[in-house]
């Protein structure tokens, strides 16, 4: 039986399940030794798999270059997600005169608009790529119905094959929400959320049920800890226990790679978190 499932975030459509395992497995190890004091046997892990549903068209243009494969549509669809972080109202293209942005120039003036606000709110041009990538995966995850029915029926493989701790980073933390919804009569005894946009108003907008669980935990989840890092912009809505008061909220610090699920993972708090949910595993030493 599997002890614990991971399930991904945004930019793994060019791995697979077998390349994420031992990756994932290495940083919990370290986690684990933080929280424990000693080394200690990594339980068995599974990964939900769902990247090769986002792999870009290899004829398309968007297959070499993120920038390129975020359109106007996007930034219509995108910006009132820039407009709740950056606190703005309404959005628009820039002003007339106005420069576009360093290495841009080729792109849609409304897109132009919406990373320039996101780069000052969040000081770096490669953080406003990876909250909007992140954004437009999560919009297709929820809206589209063959890729949120894809992603969902492969989740419901993994993990009632008797994984009971989830752990989710990024979009993983929504696809473990919408998990547990959907099966409310499935015990959960960690959910784990590593760098989730959850947090977000206008995410929680388009969820089949936006209030599921609010008050508390949702049915059937035991218990519910979060790790965000303040620089990371994809969980830039903070701590979670606003909505769910359940939620037992960790600050941490990934320092130059601030969204690294693998830095989430070797945190002693997700240590500290898989030792309570899996009694006598500081028990269990590698031979």
């Amino acid at each position: 039986m599997t002890a614990i499932i991971g399930i991904h975030g945004i930019r793994n459509e060019q791995l697979g399940r077998n390349q994420l395992i031992p990756e994932w497995a290495g940083a919990l190890a370290d986690g684990l030794e933080r929280a424990a004091g000693h080394e200690v046997a990594v339980p068995d892990l599974n990964i939900v798999y769902y990247g090769d549903l986002f792999e870009p068209d290899p004829a398309g243009k968007d297959a070499g270059d993120e920038l390129a494969g975020l359109t106007e549509e996007d930034a219509v669809a995108l910006s009132p997600f820039a407009d709740e972080v950056t606190g703005r109202l309404a959005s628009g293209p820039p002003a007339d005169g106005e420069p576009a942005a360093k290495g841009r120039t080729a792109v849609p003036l409304l897109l132009q608009a919406v990373l320039r606000r996101l780069d000052k709110q969040f000081g770096s041009p490669k953080a406003s790529l990876l909250f909007l990538g992140e954004l437009k995966q999560v919009r297709s995850y929820l809206l589209d119905p063959e890729v949120k029915a894809e992603v969902d029926n492969r989740a419901e493989n993994v993990i009632t094959r008797g994984g009971r701790v989830l752990i989710g980073h990024s979009l993983g933390s929504v696809v473990a929400f919408e998990f547990i919804r959907q099966h409310p009569g499935y015990p959960v005894d960690l959910l784990l959320t590593l760098g989730s946009p959850l947090g977000l108003r206008t995410l929680r907008a388009l969820m089949p049920d936006p209030d599921y669980g609010a008050g508390g935990l949702p049915p059937g989840v035991t218990r519910w800890v979060g790790l965000r890092d303040p620089r990371d912009p994809v969980a830039c809505a903070g701590d979670l226990s606003r909505y769910w008061p359940g939620v037992c909220d960790f600050t941490v610090h990934n320092q130059s790679d601030a969204h690294s699920v693998y830095r989430y993972l070797s945190k002693r708090p997700t240590g500290t978190a898989l030792l309570a949910a899996l009694p006598g595993l500081a028990d269990y030493e590698p031979s």
